[in-house]
């Protein structure tokens, strides 16, 4: 019995992480079950199983998404705000080097108004998170006196956050924008920018 049961939790994270790299690639309304069932060599009464609708299996991979970023942030607690500051940088970084994704927020927000309610509520609540923790960085850094900027530290999360959204998918036709744009934010921010110059920016 338990054999079985690790086996059907096995099919199921595949399902997703299936599911994950075809959001990033091809968006919600981009792929299909078929396609699904196709590369992982079942029926589709096996996805069906674990997710009826596709709404369940759109639910399930944001509701992954947001238990992975809380434990990344919750991961950083200690760290000051500029070192959280390059982990956000790094984030952006991960999802360009898989075949030049956009994260998922970014496919979120430009299928938002196509999405199902459920979704668009779980997406809402995924990307408010990730606007607040943009907005906790820069009141650490400014709190610590690692960050000098003008304006209020909700305003400068939104600039981070939106900034690094849209990089990620201007890359796709110009890879070095992403430098460009990690120095800018430094830059407004009050960072030393001799610290970062192995990055060529």
């Amino acid at each position: 019995m338990k054999m079985e049961s690790a086996a059907k939790g096995e099919t199921r994270k595949k399902i997703l992480d299936l599911a994950e790299a075809l959001l990033l690639s091809h968006g919600y309304h981009g792929f299909s079950y078929q396609q699904i069932s196709k590369v992982l060599g079942v029926r589709n009464a096996a996805i069906h199983y674990h997710f009826p609708h596709k709404t369940d299996l759109g639910v399930a991979l944001i509701q992954r998404y947001r238990r992975r970023f809380a434990r990344f942030t919750d991961s950083q607690q200690r760290l000051g705000g500029q070192e959280q500051l390059e982990r956000y940088f790094e984030l952006s970084e991960t999802y360009f080097a898989k075949d030049r994704q956009i994260c998922p927020s970014g496919v979120l927000s430009t299928e938002f108004p196509r999405l199902p309610e459920v979704m668009q509520a779980e997406a809402s609540a995924f990307i408010d998170e990730m606007r607040s923790w943009a907005v906790a960085i820069a009141l650490k850094g400014r709190a610590e006196a690692t960050m000098a900027y003008t304006g209020e530290p909700e305003a400068i999360g939104a600039v981070l956050f939106s900034t690094l959204q849209g990089a990620l998918q201007l890359a796709r036709i110009d890879e070095n924008i992403l430098v460009t744009v990690k120095n800018q934010i430094r830059a407004m921010l009050g960072i030393n920018m001799a610290e970062f110059t192995r990055e060529g920016g």
